[in-house]
C-alpha cells in the first residue's frame, strides 16, 4: 500500500507506485495490446519522461495526450504530473478541429500521441509535437531522469475534459491531492485488492483512468487494451487471468450477449464494476447469473475524480430497491442533497441537488471562473444530479438536471421511464427524452432499440408502461433505432438522442400525441 514512513497515505501521483517499485519491481506494471512494463520500468521511464518534458516547458505548463490506451498513455499520467507540469487529456474520438480547440483552450505547449491523430491536426497545434512511435519519443524514454522540485500536493496534475453529454465541455483542474484522494477512495470503497489483475477498457481521456492509480497503490497489474469488443474483452481476460474490471453498463449488456451466444466462460473473472450512466435491475440479474462474478456499483463523475459512493456485492442481493441505489459515500468524502429553505439541505428521503464535498474534488475549471463559480459554493460541488439519501447513506440517483422533463406541468424522470421500458421483453436499450410540444411544453419520447427478431409497436410499449407507472408518465412517441449513439467513454449520449427524437417526431408531422 502507498503509505508514507508515517502511515499516511500518499498525496503525489509518483508516491502510489513506490511501495510496489521498491517490493515487487519485476510485476507487470501496465499490459497493452502489444507490450508491458513492470513497475520498475514504470518508475524508469516516468522519470525520464518528467525529464525530457522539463527541458522543454516550464512549471505549470500544459502537456496534452490524443491516443488510443496503452504504456505510453499510462507512463504520462504519472511522468507529466512529476515534472510539475500539467498533463491535458484529450479525447481522440473528437474529429481534428474540435482536437485542436482543446488543445488551444488548454494552451498546451506540448503535444504527444499516436501518429494516425497527430498527422490530422494542424503542423502548429503545439510548439513541440511527439508520436509515440517516433524518434523523439525513444530519446525521452532515454533522458537524464527528472531532478527538479518535488510537487506538491496542490499543484495541478491533470486537466480532463467532461464528456459534453449535456453541452459544452469544460476542462476540470485536478490536483495530486484530488486524484490520490480519489483513488484511496477506491481502494477502500471497492476493497481493491493488492496484487490483482485488472483491466479497464475506458479510454484513459476518461476520468476513469483513475483506476489505475487505485490498482497501482495496491501493486496491482492493469491491463489496457486499445478498444472495448465482448469477443477480445473474453480473450484478454483468459489471457491473461484478469480478476477484476470496470465497464459502462453499454458494455456490460455486450458482454452479456456475447457470453450467451457463445457460451464462453472466463473462470478468473470474479469482480465487475459498473457506472458512468444508469442501468437496469434486469441487466444486472442477467449478468450475475451468466458471468457468475460479483458486482461493484459507483456513482461519480469527472469532477471528482473519480468514484464517491460504492455498492457492494452484498447489496446487490438485498433486493430491486437497493440495487436502485448507487451506495454510501466513502470515509473521505460528504454527500448531500440541497433543496430550497432553511438549512438548505434535505431529510432523509427529500429529493434535491446531489452536492458533493470532500479532497477528491477539484479546483475548480480551467480558466473559466463563471463555471467554477456555478459549480462550487463552500467546498460543496454542485452536481447538476438529482437524488435522495435513505436513512442508511445510500444515495438513489434520480435523474439529471436536464433528464428531468416537464410535460403538462409536470416533472418526469427520464431515468424513471426507461427503467420500466427496459422491462418490457422486447426492449433491448432505451433512452427517453423531452421534445417540443405545443400542448404539452415538452413531450416524453422513448428512442428503444429492440431484440432481434422482436417487433413490437409503439402502442405497445406505451401501454406497458402506462401500466408500470403512473400514466402521465408514459412515453407520447416512440422511435425505433438500430442502435443508440454512445459518448466516447460508453454513456448514451443524450444530446444526440434528443437531436434523433426531435428529427423523427417533427418528420411525424405530429404536434401533440392523441389523447390516451
Amino acid at each position: 500500500m502507498a503509505t508514507g514512513p508515517d502511515g499516511e497515505r500518499t498525496e503525489l501521483l509518483a508516491g502510489l507506485i513506490a511501495p510496489a517499485v521498491a517490493d515487487a519491481p519485476r510485476r507487470a506494471a501496465v499490459i497493452d495490446d502489444t507490450t508491458s512494463v513492470n513497475f520498475a520500468e514504470l518508475e524508469q521511464y516516468s522519470l525520464a519522461l518528467a525529464g525530457a518534458v522539463a527541458a522543454r516547458t516550464d512549471p505549470g505548463d500544459r502537456v496534452a495526450v490524443v491516443a488510443d490506451n496503452g504504456v505510453p498513455y499510462a507512463l504520462l499520467y504519472y511522468a507529466v504530473p512529476r515534472s510539475r507540469r500539467i498533463l491535458t487529456l484529450i479525447n481522440q474520438r473528437l474529429n481534428p478541429d474540435e482536437q485542436a480547440r482543446a488543445i488551444a483552450a488548454a494552451g498546451a505547449r506540448v503535444l504527444i500521441g499516436d501518429p494516425r491523430y497527430l498527422n490530422a491536426l494542424p503542423s502548429d497545434v503545439a510548439e513541440t509535437v511527439i508520436a509515440v512511435d517516433g524518434p523523439d519519443w525513444q530519446r525521452a524514454l532515454r533522458h537524464p531522469p527528472y531532478d527538479g522540485a518535488t510537487p506538491t500536493p496542490e499543484d495541478p496534475a491533470w486537466l480532463v475534459f467532461t464528456s459534453g453529454t449535456t453541452g459544452h465541455p469544460k476542462a476540470a483542474v485536478h490536483t495530486h491531492r484530488s486524484l490520490t484522494a480519489g483513488a484511496w477512495g477506491t481502494v477502500e470503497g471497492r476493497s481493491v485488492e493488492p496484487a490483482d489483475v485488472y483491466l479497464t477498457p475506458y479510454p484513459l481521456c476518461h476520468i476513469a483512468g483513475y483506476n489505475i492509480l487505485a490498482r497501482h497503490a495496491t501493486g496491482s497489474t492493469v491491463v489496457l487494451p486499445s478498444r472495448y469488443r465482448a469477443d477480445e474483452f473474453v480473450a484478454t481476460v483468459n489471457r491473461y487471468g484478469v480478476r477484476s474490471c470496470s465497464m459502462a453498463p453499454t458494455m456490460l449488456h455486450a458482454l452479456v450477449a456475447h457470453v450467451t451466444a457463445t457460451g464462453e466462460t472466463m473462470p478468473t473473472l470474479h469482480q465487475i464494476a459498473y457506472g458512468s450512466a444508469p442501468i437496469s435491475a434486469d441487466l444486472i440479474e442477467r449478468a450475475t447469473r451468466i458471468l457468475g462474478a460479483e458486482f461493484h456499483q459507483g456513482y461519480g463523475m469527472t469532477e471528482t475524480a473519480g468514484t464517491v459512493t460504492f455498492l457492494g456485492p452484498e447489496e446487490h442481493r438485498m433486493g430491486p430497491e437497493v440495487l436502485r441505489s448507487a451506495g454510501r459515500p466513502h470515509s473521505g468524502v460528504e454527500v448531500g442533497i440541497a433543496v430550497d429553505g432553511p438549512g438548505g439541505f434535505a431529510a432523509v428521503g427529500q429529493v434535491g441537488e446531489i452536492l458533493v464535498r470532500g479532497p477528491q474534488v477539484m479546483t475548480g475549471y480551467w480558466l473559466d471562473e463563471p463555471a467554477t463559480a456555478a459549480a462550487l459554493t463552500d467546498g460543496w460541488l454542485h452536481t447538476g444530479d438529482i437524488g435522495r439519501l435513505d436513512d442508511l447513506g445510500r444515495l438513489t440517483i434520480v435523474d439529471r438536471c436536464k433528464d428531468v422533463i416537464i410535460t403538462g406541468g409536470e416533472n418526469v424522470s427520464s431515468r424513471e421511464v426507461e427503467d420500466a421500458l427496459s422491462r418490457h421483453p422486447d426492449v433491448d436499450m432505451v433512452a427517453v427524452v423531452g421534445v417540443p410540444d405545443d400542448y404539452w411544453g415538452e413531450a416524453i419520447c422513448a428512442v428503444v432499440v429492440t431484440h432481434p427478431g422482436s417487433a413490437p409497436t409503439a402502442d405497445d410499449l406505451i401501454d406497458y408502461v402506462r401500466h408500470q407507472i403512473s400514466p402521465f408518465k408514459r412515453p407520447r412517441h416512440v422511435v425505433f433505432a438500430g442502435a443508440l449513439p454512445l459518448t466516447h467513454n460508453a454513456k448514451i449520449a443524450k444530446d444526440r438522442v434528443r437531436e434523433i427524437a426531435r428529427a423523427a417526431v417533427a418528420a411525424a408531422g405530429e404536434t401533440h400525441a392523441r389523447q390516451r
